[in-house]
């Protein structure tokens, strides 16, 4: 992909690494930094000690399989909103990936916090897996706030976490990582929850594009979403709510939490109710009043009937 073609202002491919989060973070803190403005990316073609949410590992296939991709992003909202980024980059994927399964019996949504899933449009034709039913996951966004030296950018100015930056310069650095699962087959994938866009039909044998090429056309929907998204975002001043709401009501469309009788494993224990919003916490609805969760596993809670 070349740059004419590309949404990204600057993008940098390396065969093998050990993590593009990792990567892009020393580049940031380094003299390289200038040349990372936002919306530039960082891509792998494989690598060895990739990270998911909560520190946990994340490892590809040694043939490849996976888009790999970290985004810098210096949004133009206040600090206190990018906790915000993992739903929006969740948005971003799925639209990008949506086109891809159009035409077969999936959909594709988001789940809370941070993956982006697919489901069957007949469940009882697929395996179902307790916690996730016949949903399986194949994308997932970390978001990592890299803070700037004391000496420079917004803490050097004083920027207060409600006001919004003047420019980029002044603006946050937030790495957006971002995994796709492209070309495993069911024995590659890590878990029975897991699945890829090879095992749902959208790529190889024979059907739509070889996992390479899906990878570079999927790279660069990712892309343009980003773009846009982020855009409309900076719009609402941070406030996805703002403006009529728009922003607000295509993150809670996309959000197959919502609606869900869940269970969460959070940092100080297990919580069940119904997913009723997002804040962008998850508020869930117990039998003692509403309660927000800023942070957890959630799985489906089986309905006895």
């Amino acid at each position: 992909m070349s740059l004419g073609d590309s949404p990204f202002s600057h993008l940098g491919t390396v065969p093998v690494t050990g993590s593009t989060q990792d990567d892009l973070r020393a580049a940031l803190m380094g003299p390289e930094r200038e040349s990372w403005p936002h919306l530039s990316a960082l891509r792998a073609l494989r690598q060895t000690a990739g990270r998911g949410r909560s520190g946990r590992a994340w490892v590809t296939p040694d043939d490849g399989g996976a888009l790999l991709v970290s985004v810098l992003l210096r949004p133009l909202v206040p600090v206190e909103c990018l906790s915000w980024l993992p739903l929006l980059g969740g948005l971003a994927v799925r639209d990008a990936l949506s086109p891809l399964v159009e035409d077969l019996p999936w959909r594709v949504g988001t789940k809370w916090p941070n993956d982006v899933v697919a489901l069957p449009d007949d469940p009882a034709a697929v395996p179902a897996v307790p916690g996730w039913a016949g949903t399986r996951k194949i994308a997932g966004v970390l978001s990592e706030l890299i803070a700037p030296e004391p000496s420079e950018g917004a803490a050097a100015r004083g920027l207060a976490p409600d006001a919004v930056p003047a420019d980029r310069d002044e603006a946050p650095m937030v790495i957006l990582g971002i995994g796709v699962n492209i070309g495993q087959t069911d024995e590659e994938l890590p878990v029975a929850w897991a699945g890829s866009l090879r095992t749902l039909g959208a790529v190889g044998a024979g059907r739509g594009p070889a996992p390479a090429d899906a990878a570079e056309i999927v790279l660069a929907a990712i892309g343009h979403q980003l773009a846009r998204l982020i855009g409309w975002w900076e719009e609402t001043g941070g406030d996805v709510d703002a403006g009529g709401g728009a922003l607000g009501r295509r993150l809670r469309a996309a959000l197959t939490t919502l609606g869900r009788r869940v269970s969460v494993q959070a940092p100080d224990g297990e919580l069940r109710g119904l997913a009723v919003d997002i804040t962008p916490a998850l508020m869930l609805r117990t039998r003692d009043g509403d309660t927000e969760v800023r942070a957890g596993d959630v799985t489906l809670v089986r309905v006895e009937s």
